[in-house]
């Protein structure tokens, strides 16, 4: 069943298009993550999706419920995470004042509130913060209490725009693992935005790319990345590597191309990592040279270049 659907979904901004005929569905129990570089349209497109944004034209169905016939329904459903944290609180009230007084809004019974708050507590290792100001919490303890407020009515689908933005590593592996469970043991729906690459590749079953208002296709982590062809990758430090070294490794029978060049390392696909490593060795020792080099796999970071690279796009790491 389709959690999610979107068709043919245009928005502008006075002159300005965000969105041109989008479309993407979102399975229950499936987790999109939607990927596009500052300015492609994910913001926009998620916020036209839980009803803060009204679209142009183009059609959206939540769980079934035509989002212009159904509004309300559809706020009942969902839950969302933007990413104007600061202001998604009240900053003099504790956490637990503002999550009894956002379930209330919700119509959830103080004893419901009380029992959810205790076990998203739980989860997140949060119950010393749950008597503190929201102004007094850190930029991360912020954002849980955020994505706690999101959880709080237990939403059949969550819309987390970066969610896990400016979050320190444990705070993100908390998180995402109880996401995770959370959309998979309840047969809940995510649609992910995120700029973290491995963040991505944990948590996706398919990933939607977008590019000035256009999702351009969806697929599976795993397809995006066998698109480039080899799966290992040897990386060369290119301070002090010349041209002819790098045509006479490309040059080598189990070298399939040279991938996108960073500014500290030449990278070579290779379509047999043990083989690729020694004749490439063997190159540079021919050439009297001593460079470091280095082997890792093919990343969702990678397959997002290999798309949209020669379109002057790039996510940040």
């Amino acid at each position: 069943m389709e959690a999610v659907c979107a068709e043919e979904v245009w928005k502008s901004y006075g002159k300005t298009v965000a969105l041109q005929g989008s479309s993407l569905t979102v399975e229950q129990g499936e987790i999109l993550a939607l990927l596009g570089a500052n300015g492609s349209g994910k913001t926009t497109l998620t916020k036209t999706l839980v009803t803060l944004l009204v679209k142009d034209s183009g059609r959206i169905h939540i769980l079934g419920y035509d989002i212009d016939s159904n509004p309300t329904q559809v706020r009942q459903l969902v839950g969302y995470v933007g990413q104007d944290t600061e202001r998604s609180a009240y900053a003099r009230l504790t956490v637990v004042e503002n999550l009894m007084f956002f379930g209330r809004l919700r119509n959830m019974r103080p004893a419901e509130i009380r029992s959810r708050i205790e076990k998203l507590s739980y989860h997140f290792e949060f119950n010393e913060h749950l008597n503190k100001q929201f102004m007094h919490l850190s930029g991360g303890q912020k954002q849980t209490v955020v994505i706690m407020r999101a959880l709080l009515h237990d939403p059949t689908v969550l819309f987390l725009d970066e969610p896990t933005k400016g979050l320190d590593p444990v705070i993100s592996c908390r998180i995402r693992n109880y996401l995770k469970a959370y959309i998979k043991q309840e047969g809940k729906s995510l649609l992910l935005t995120s700029h973290m690459m491995n963040e991505v590749e944990e948590m996706a079953d398919r990933v939607a790319l977008i590019r000035k208002g256009k999702v351009l296709f969806t697929e599976r982590p795993n397809t995006m990345k066998a698109a480039l062809g080899p799966q290992d990758m040897i990386e060369i430090r290119s301070e002090g590597l010349p041209e002819a070294t790098i045509q006479k490794i490309l040059n080598l029978p189990s070298v399939v191309k040279q991938l996108h060049r960073k500014p500290e390392w030449t990278c070579f696909g290779v379509s047999d990592f043990f083989e690729g490593t020694s004749e490439i060795l063997r190159v540079l020792k021919e050439d009297g040279l001593r460079l470091p080099i280095r082997h890792r796999e093919i990343t969702l970071e990678d397959a997002f270049i290999h798309h949209v690279g020669g379109l002057d796009e790039s996510l940040e790491r």
